[in-house]
């Protein structure tokens, strides 16, 4: 067992992190790939020997960041690594002025948290189901963004997150998505956007408007899976209600002031990096 050295990542360090892959996930390359492509991110590596063990991320939101993911080499694991890659994270976020630390923990790493000071905000709910939400179009006032919806978005988004992720937003716009506007005023009451990595954030201020992008997200895209905070306990019943099922649950952790959000909102995240 050599000594564990903490370095930021590089462009060459991509394929390499194949050899960390964790069982289950998708493939965390392309991940990295794309923190390194966004200046929000910061991403580290772990290294014994020359030998990647390692990999993390965090990034920058103002006054908030987000730590994550997370990733030891499973040959690895029992050192201290997952420990050390966090800490790197935590330091590079306060150096940058974050006051509140955000991620969202497996039953693996929440004890790593945990003693870091990290606390418990509630859970995320991961649900999966079948195609028939998929073959039912709702109606409603739905259609495909344009930029000049970025502000509505970026205010929507504001008000359910407590977070100022307008840069990621104006980044995920450019692969396209969808807004539900107001039948009356053309008002954008909530928004899709596309991502590379799964579903992609729906956020609403409405539970009709968030069901009604719910399905068309999912039967644009194809996806037969969100995950959402357990306090939305409307889109909870509207999945379960069209056949899907909780597959399982992951932990909010916070450290530092409490964010002032509205998850009965937030109908899917954006992914585990980015809350």
């Amino acid at each position: 067992m050599g000594k564990t050295s903490i370095r930021l990542m590089r462009s060459n360090d991509l394929e390499p992190l194949g050899a960390i892959q964790p069982e289950g996930w998708k493939d965390i390359r392309a991940m990295f790939a794309y923190y390194l492509t966004y200046p929000a991110c910061t991403s580290i590596v772990a290294e014994q020997d020359g030998r990647i063990v390692g990999s993390a991320n965090g990034t920058y939101w103002g006054a908030t960041g987000w730590v994550g993911p997370i990733i030891v080499d499973q040959r690895a694991r029992g050192q201290g690594i997952g420990t050390l890659l966090t800490e790197a994270v935590m330091e590079q976020l306060h150096k940058q002025g974050c006051s509140t630390l955000l991620l969202i923990a497996t039953e693996l790493g929440q004890p790593v948290y945990e003693k870091l000071g990290f606390a418990v905000q509630g859970r995320y709910c991961f649900m999966k189901g079948g195609s028939e939400l998929l073959q039912t179009v709702r109606e409603g006032p739905v259609r495909p963004l344009s930029p000049s919806d970025l502000p509505a978005i970026e205010r929507l988004d504001r008000e359910a997150s407590g977070e100022d992720r307008s840069s990621l937003l104006r980044k995920l716009q450019a692969s396209g998505g969808l807004v539900v506007t107001d039948g009356n005023d053309g008002a954008v009451r909530g928004y899709f956007l596309r991502s590379p990595w799964g579903l992609g954030p729906i956020v609403a201020d409405s539970p009709e408007a968030g069901f009604t992008l719910l399905q068309r997200a999912m039967a644009m895209e194809g996806h037969k899976s969100a995950a959402f905070h357990e306090d939305n306990t409307a889109a909870a019943e509207y999945l379960l209600q069209a056949g899907f099922t909780i597959n399982t649950y992951a932990s909010r952790m916070v450290l530092g002031e409490s964010v002032a959000w509205k998850p009965q909102n937030i109908f899917a995240r954006i992914s585990g990096s980015f809350g």
